[in-house]
């Protein structure tokens, strides 16, 4: 008997190796395959949107669930049904975005919105990726991303669009010029009070938005809960401040060797990186087949 009835995974840092090479290597394809064969379930937990995921994570016969945009949705790899949706709701969202502007002080922020499946990109966030990644780059950022066949659209402004959400989004994402510049404004978010956000840190220059009590560890339990599976028989990878959440529920969170030291000081274990295939290092120990 294996020793845990499901695994989550992070993807990008945890699965994918390289930031836009949407493919999981052999071996831990092989691993994850090997324990679904012996009854374990698995799930993509993503900060990404379901039209993000790629197309082949999204083909593959062994992922049962998606838990996507950092927990705000949960839902059936295979018919798409979802069974949690929590959204930002609309005022509050309008205010967060309001709040970042101005709190940047004049600096430039680049936004991404995530909602109903698919990932919205301000051209200003489009810009930053171009100008961070200048070799080789034939397209832009968004334009990539198209190309892979994800779900993605450009969007004029986050504030603009949020006024045409009926619920609000999934998830609202800000990046800024410099890892100062984010920090400062983090601070002064944090200093607003507002409680009724949750903020990851996934980056020096990036910050994500997601209502409160919204994490992936959150919708890891909402997704045991539904399929009737104890939360200790549930391991969880992953390696970013969006996955951080996974400490705050009674399941085993391994952090990757290449995570942050915040983020391995609260894991439960840590594995080796992920360009040596540390998911399947850990389960090929762990798991019991």
């Amino acid at each position: 008997m294996a020793n845990f009835d499901i695994i989550a995974f992070d993807l990008d840092g945890t699965i994918f190796a390289e930031p836009h090479k949407e493919i999981m290597s052999p071996r831990v394809e092989r691993t994850l395959a090997a324990a679904h064969d012996a009854g374990v379930l698995t799930a993509v937990a993503s900060g990404r949107p379901t039209g993000m995921l790629g197309s082949h994570v999204s083909s593959l016969p062994f992922v049962d669930w998606h838990i996507t945009v950092n927990g705000a949705c949960v839902s059936d790899a295979r018919t798409g049904a979802i069974i949690s949706e929590r959204t930002l709701p609309r005022p509050l969202a309008l205010d967060t975005i309001d709040f970042i502007n101005r709190a940047a002080n004049g600096a430039r922020v680049g936004w991404s919105m995530f909602s109903g499946g698919t990932a919205y990109f301000d051209e200003t966030l489009a810009k930053m990726f171009d100008r961070d990644h200048p070799a080789g780059e034939s397209f832009s950022f968004v334009e990539s991303a198209l190309a892979e066949g994800n779900d993605v659209a450009v969007m004029t402004s986050a504030r603009m669009l949020t006024e045409t959400l009926v619920e609000g989004p999934d998830k609202l994402g800000a990046s800024f010029e410099t890892a100062e510049e984010t920090q400062r404004v983090l601070d002064e978010l944090v200093r607003s009070g507002a409680h009724d956000l949750e903020i990851a840190q996934v980056g020096p220059d990036e910050i994500e938005i997601t209502r409160k009590g919204v994490g992936k560890g959150s919708a890891l339990s909402i997704l045991c809960e539904h399929l009737g599976i104890g939360e200790r028989r549930a391991v969880a990878f992953g390696d970013s401040g969006n996955d951080a959440t996974f400490a705050d529920v009674p399941c085993t969170f391994v952090a990757m060797g290449n995570a942050g030291e915040h983020i391995k000081r609260i894991a439960d274990d840590v594995c080796p990186s992920v360009r040596e295939d540390g998911v399947a290092v850990w389960l090929d120990e762990h798991l019991g087949l």
